[in-house]
């Protein structure tokens, strides 16, 4: 037993623990509230630098008995010297539950099991006296050197119910870093976050006691860290998960006043994702209310104190054994609108700065009170990350291991959906399917589905609203504000402008507890931040680190540590060792970590392989922050109230967790919240937008009653609605069926018309042919030039023919008139404007004759001789057809030969070219 002891002893890795020693500080440190030592930290073999560290320090009043639910106040002062060399207790908080690994394994993955069986150990120790912060700072010495070292104040996640600072030991980031370090503990779940009050829009009172919290920590430290070494006007506040949406809250808070701290750094964590607030917090207190025997007013606007007193009296353990679940994805005692620390509308306030294809809200901007802002314009530097598979710690270790099929993807997706959305659930709903559906692959193997599901879960909780963050961050400082409350800045007052930076981590070590190629996961940055490698390991995080990264969280620290001193990563400037040998090799050394802005999106992939990139996941993004925004907005004006609920919405089988309620039910129940006072509402839900009236309700107790004569009003409403777009729909349609057939039957009209009148100038055409010819006494006009080309709407052909063949036959053959009649006869004519006048002077002399043109003038008088000695009539025809050019003669006499050589020669006109005239 003695050998299996020794060698357990032998195999374990090395711990921080293992190559620190301590001893107690001779510097004795004269604080507001009293005194306070603590013990100096070094390193064996010392490769880092000395600390001074200070544990379990109150910066506040303990929140027990009557201070229960009630605003932070400064603490008491103490007597004698307070001994600062533990840790203490963490706040009261509902621990998970791995007791029984089989159970755990269906709700977590193996990874996450791990991770919580080396943390629980840290949150055993719980009392609500837990208000305490631990200082971690570069060695002193007996006398203060006057130098003063940037503050790195954390604030922890893990979630809103449980969680503490004590485990994140900052010895190591310190010392190497050259900064003051402090970790925090605050108030969580039902004693952090009880809200009560149904219209905090309409009477403000604090509920979020956790924020509270921290910033009676940040007062303390810009009262106090002078006197550890630490710059009180050089803060930087870090948070990560839901402690980076607590660290985003202050940052817009009008509570917080400027200059507690100057910069910002959000890990993995937003004010602006789905579980960041709480949406109904007053129903959770009354569930909570009820199961601890509390009596429930019937003004819960006017006495919602009531129950806050009556859960102030009730036992610790009487309030920490009620079960309240929040619906999947979402929380039940966290952050909420209270008019004091959160105001109403501060999202809309915040997406002011943004353009409306953004916004995702359709409302537009109102006050809460006259004057007061919603939201606090200060400006911080602000450096932001995310790692790359955010959420798989959610998913079951089957899932993690095996994958699932579609159908699960989609219940999962739904879930989230019913939950972080109100209007047109189905449409989202199957835009996120779309867009996370590799289309390519024939067949969607289990593996590659369960990818694409982990990837829309990090996305919408966590990626999205944090580059969204970042975005606001950037325009608040660079767009002038949409906010009536806010002054404008004199531009000789004006500050620089603030800096913003962007980072994906992006590794996943060998030997980690998540199978491999699965990318890195919600915390993994964290023992890199904090400097663990350096050490091989301490606390709660892993052990057994490669000098790969090592070297990584050496360039990590270096980054962090570079912006929390001035506000810039890229500053050269080595810190804390003396050895250089690691940071020379290290490959982050020639690159330049460039600003990031809404253009161009310009972010560092921290890995083994560092490189700057642009547009993370852009076309991802694009669906969360463009369009599902607008699908959320469209149309909720002028849609029944039932189409914005699943088909099929109260089947348990379409999801994947707890629900919600449905949104018509919801819609209802804040309308009556809203009615419960006659005091007009000076500003409105973002999530409540419909154009159904509702009954006004001043008693809660029928809550559940009148959420279903609700629903069967809005149905009834809707349907109405319906049948009316409807009815205008159709008619609409029949107008404009009817007058596409008017429009179809006056084109067949007018087409059958011209066919029809082309018909009779053919029939006219034959009349005319047929017709004898007639005299052309009149027939003196030369003809129009051009006549044989086309561009004219009617030809005049010469007919004839056959009298002028007689004519010239009985003429002598020598007979220069001959000749020329011989030479006419194949000459056809377009009519022209004078001849027409001519024409019709005359027909006033030969109303019995028609006339025709000849081709030369000279030879009228012989052709009107002609026609006294013959006396026959002659007449010309009029085609309305084409003209076509004369045909060409089969035989063209020289010029010196005479035309007519003998009675013999024949003057008819080719039977083709009179075939070409009838067409």
């Amino acid at each position: 037993m003695e050998l299996l002891i020794i060698l357990v002893c032998l195999i374990t890795p090395p711990t921080l623990s293992l190559s620190i020693k301590t001893k107690l500080n001779p510097r004795i440190v004269q604080t507001q509230y009293g005194r306070i030592q603590g013990f100096v930290q070094s390193f064996e073999p010392p490769k880092l630098k000395s600390i001074d560290v200070y544990l379990g320090i109150p910066y506040a009043t303990p929140p027990v008995g009557g201070n229960r639910f009630s605003p932070t106040r400064a603490p008491s002062p103490w007597d004698g010297i307070r001994l600062s060399d533990s840790v203490g207790p963490v706040c009261p908080q509902k621990i998970p539950d791995i007791t029984n690994e089989q159970e755990a394994l269906e709700k977590m993955p193996k990874g996450r099991l791990e991770y919580l069986r080396r943390l629980l150990p840290y949150l055993r120790n719980q009392s609500e006296d837990c208000l305490y912060l631990n200082i971690y700072a570069p060695a002193m010495g007996l006398t203060d050197s006057g130098r003063r070292h940037p503050v790195f104040l954390f604030v922890h996640g893990e979630s809103y119910d449980f969680g503490s600072g004590n485990p994140y030991d900052g010895s190591v980031l310190a010392s190497y870093a050259d900064q003051v370090v402090v970790t925090i503990n605050y108030r969580l779940g039902i004693l952090g976050f009880l809200n009560a009050n149904v219209v905090p829009h309409l009477k403000a009172r604090v509920a979020n006691y956790g924020l509270m919290d921290q910033i009676a920590a940040l007062h303390w430290v810009q009262q106090h860290i002078e006197l550890f070494g630490g710059d009180p006007g050089n803060v930087t506040l870090v948070g990560h998960g839901t402690g980076a949406a607590c660290v985003n809250f202050l940052a817009i808070s009008p509570m917080v006043m400027s200059g507690l701290f100057k910069r910002a750094i959000l890990l993995s964590g937003s004010a602006l994702s789905s579980w960041a607030v709480v949406e109904d917090p007053a129903s959770y207190a009354l569930k909570l209310a009820r199961a601890c025997n509390c009596s429930v007013p019937e003004n819960l606007a006017k006495d919602n104190e009531l129950i806050v007193d009556c859960l102030r009296d009730a036992s610790l353990d009487e309030l920490l054994q009620v079960d309240i679940q929040a619906p999947t994805f979402l929380s039940a005692f966290g952050p909420s609108v209270d008019g004091v620390v959160i105001k109403p509308d501060f999202q809309k306030d915040l997406l002011s700065y943004l353009g409306p294809e953004f916004q995702g809200f359709g409302q537009k901007l109102k006050r809460t009170e006259h004057g007061a802002p919603i939201t606090s314009n200060s400006k911080y530097d602000l450096l932001f990350g995310v790692t790359t598979s955010e959420a798989l710690w959610s998913f079951a270790e089957k899932d993690v291991q095996q994958g699932f099929e579609g159908e699960k993807r989609d219940r999962i997706i739904r879930t989230y959906v019913r939950n972080a959305y109100t209007y047109h659930l189905t449409e989202i709903f199957y835009t996120v399917v779309n867009e996370y559906t590799d289309w390519e692959r024939t067949v969607q193997h289990p593996v590659n589905t369960r990818d694409a599901c982990v990837q829309a879960l990090s996305d919408a909780q966590f990626v999205a609203p944090l580059v969204q963050t970042g975005d606001l961050f950037t325009l608040r400082h660079l767009k002038k504000p949409n906010n009536p409350h806010l002054a404008p800045v004199p531009e000789d007052e004006m500050e620089p402008m603030p800096k913003t930076y962007f980072y994906v981590f992006d590794y996943q070590p060998k030997d980690g507890d998540y199978p491999q190629r699965m990318g890195s996961v919600h915390g993994d940055e964290l023992p890199y931040v904090f400097g663990a490698p350096l050490v091989d390991g301490f606390g709660h995080f892993p052990r057994n680190y490669t000098k790969a990264e090592v070297t990584l969280s050496e360039s990590i620290i270096l980054y962090f540590s570079n912006f929390v001193k001035a506000g810039n990563p890229n500053a050269n400037e080595h810190h804390g060792r003396g050895e250089k040998s690691l940071k020379e090799k290290s490959k982050y050394r020639g690159l330049v970590w460039e600003q990031y802005d809404p253009v161009h999106q310009k972010y560092l992939e921290i890995g083994m392989k560092p490189k700057m990139k642009n547009h993370y996941r852009a076309h991802q993004l694009s669906v969360w922050l463009r369009l599902v925004p607008e699908l959320h907005r469209a149309g909720m004006e002028d849609v029944e109230p039932k189409h914005n609920l699943f088909r099929g919405y109260a089947d348990p089988a379409l999801y994947d967790g707890s629900v919600r309620p449905d949104p018509l039910s919801r819609l209802g129940e804040e309308f009556r919240r809203v009615n419960l006072t006659t005091e007009p509402p000076t500003t409105t839900d973002f999530t409540i937008t419909t154009c159904v009236s509702l009954i006004q309700s001043t008693n809660l107790q029928n809550a559940n009653n009148a959420s279903t004569d609700t629903l069967a009003s809005l149905d009834a409403a809707g349907y109405a609605a319906y049948s009316t777009a409807l009815s205008v729909t159709i008619a609409i349609g029949c107008s404009l069926l009817i007058l596409n057939v008017l429009i179809f039957a006056g084109v067949y009209y007018q087409r059958d018309k011209t066919r029809l009148e082309v018909k009779s100038l053919q029939q006219q055409q034959m009349i005319n042919q047929q017709c004898g010819p007639r005299g052309f006494n009149e027939l003196k006009q030369p003809p129009p030039p051009h006549s044989h080309f086309p561009g004219s709407g009617q030809v005049i052909v010469d007919v004839e023919n056959e009298m002028l063949r007689r004519n010239a036959m009985k003429a002598p053959p020598s007979s220069p008139n001959s000749q020329l009649l011989q030479q006419g006869q194949v000459t056809h004519t377009l009519p022209h404007q004078h001849h027409y006048q001519k024409q019709h002077q005359h027909q006033q002399h030969h109303q019995q004759q028609q006339h025709a043109t000849l081709p030369r003038a000279a030879v009228m008088q012989d052709m009107n001789i002609n026609t006294q000695m013959q006396g026959p009539p002659n007449g010309s025809i009029h085609l309305t057809i084409p003209r076509a050019p004369p045909p060409p003669r089969a035989r063209s006499p020289p010029e010196s030969q005479p035309l007519l050589q003998g009675p013999t020669v024949s003057s008819r006109v080719p039977q083709t070219a009179m075939s070409e005239m009838r067409v």
